[in-house]
């Protein structure tokens, strides 16, 4: 986006960022100021100072979203932001605002990661164990499978087009997710979009998970799948992150990993599919591209060698 187009943005939500800083306690002095943040394909997102220099960070709500199934109701993620606040993993929680609906929280110094470096492949393998072994019991349950075909069939209301042959390699995912065996007693919290973006590195080596808009309790290997397809682990890469969660290397895991790497690209791809046909939501991002190189991801991943031994790991 243009810098006119960051003005652009700050100016139209101006109004709503000064109505909600006037009703936090600390922050209402009338003295704050604040700036965009790029990214964030749901809400729009703002760094607040106040008059003495405070930072943190405001994200005012779409509520848009949940009437499409994109993310579910704001209470679910808002909540389950709190909880990953006091688990020390998430970043702190300064206060829910209803009207306008956001939320506020402490901004965490940190640097973005290169999940690829061996050295963060390894503290975020440890971390998401330690998300994943909390004992946080997050306000839903999340099946990636469940979850797309609830979505797809909003898109497909709005009329969203899916690719030519979606019909055929959906029945490979039927059986995908029949090997899987999916079942809430197993779940464990999640993050559910667990990327780079999502991932900061604070100065004393603590790694941070935020954005728990999509979280929820799911299957333990689903964070780890979506790490390795969303960053494009190499083989290699992939069986380390296996190793550094579960501490050693764990070859039914691992398969699980790579099926549930294709549930997390089905999953998004669905998203982008109802994004597509709403996109004057959020008409600056390029769904068509994500939507393309997603399904690019699952068709890659279906078709290699590898797929069949994975699928015939998990069978059995």
């Amino acid at each position: 986006m243009s810098t006119n187009g960051h003005i652009q943005e700050i100016s139209a939500f101006s109004d709503r960022v000064g109505s909600a800083i006037s009703k936090v306690p600390g922050w209402d002095d009338g003295k704050a100021t604040w700036s965009w943040i790029s990214g964030g394909g749901a809400h729009k997102n703002f760094i607040i100072t106040n008059s003495s220099n405070q930072q943190a960070v405001l994200k005012l709500w779409n509520c848009d979203w949940e009437g499409l199934g994109v993310i579910p109701p704001s209470a679910v993620p808002l909540l389950n932001t709190v909880e990953a606040g006091k688990s020390g993993i998430g970043a702190p929680v300064i206060a829910i605002v209803n009207d306008p609906l956001c939320i506020m929280l402490e901004f965490i110094p940190g640097t973005p990661v290169d999940v690829k470096d061996p050295e963060i492949l390894q503290l975020v393998g440890k971390r998401a164990r330690d998300l994943h072994d909390s004992g946080m019991c997050f306000k839903r349950d999340f099946n990636p499978f469940a979850e797309a075909r609830i979505i797809l069939a909003s898109a497909e209301r709005k009329g969203a087009d899916l690719p030519d042959d979606y019909k055929e390699v959906r029945k490979t995912i039927d059986r995908i997710e029949k090997a899987l065996d999916l079942r809430p007693r197993d779940f464990v919290p999640s993050h559910n979009d667990l990327y780079s973006a999502n991932i900061l590195r604070q100065a004393d080596g603590t790694i941070r998970f935020i954005d728990y808009d999509l979280s929820g309790n799911s299957d333990r290997c689903y964070d780890l799948g979506l790490i390795s397809t969303f960053e494009g682990l190499d083989t290699e890469q992939a069986d380390k992150l296996i190793e550094s969660y579960f501490g050693a290397f764990d070859r039914q895991q691992r398969a699980r990993m790579e099926l549930l790497s294709i549930a997390a690209d089905h999953h998004q791809l669905s998203l982008f599919a109802v994004a597509l046909a709403a996109a004057d939501m959020n008409d600056d991002y390029d769904y068509t591209g994500f939507m393309r190189d997603t399904w690019g991801r699952i068709q890659r991943r279906i078709d290699s060698q590898a797929f069949g031994g994975f699928l015939a790991q998990v069978e059995n």
